[in-house]
């Protein structure tokens, strides 16, 4: 079966991405603006502990299930010292280029 993807359908799912992305970094942000986050680990569990609501409660398009998946195995396969936000920041950042141009 040859499922069709419309140019709408592809939009669309970057825009839902765009947003996965922008409310992860807002809700990081928020947290290390009330002293919740101190460490790049304590950072990591705030993320993990975020995906898991977000995937429980479904607050986002379907799209984001696979961001999810991926977001979490690419913390736990890394050092729990290592910082995320770098890298969630250039997917957002690459992710908002595409969308405009």
């Amino acid at each position: 079966m040859l499922l069709k993807t419309t140019p709408e359908a592809v939009l669309r799912g970057l825009e839902d991405r765009i947003h996965f992305y922008f409310c992860l970094l807002v809700a990081v942000g928020l947290s290390k603006k009330l002293g919740r986050i101190t460490s790049n680990r304590q950072k990591n569990a705030f993320i993990i502990k975020w995906l898991k609501n977000a995937r429980e409660m479904g607050s986002f398009h379907q799209c984001a299930d696979s961001e999810i998946v991926w977001l979490r195995g690419e913390i736990l396969r890394h050092s729990p010292d290592r910082d995320p936000e770098p890298v969630l920041m250039l997917i957002y950042r690459t992710a908002s280029k595409m969308h405009r141009t």
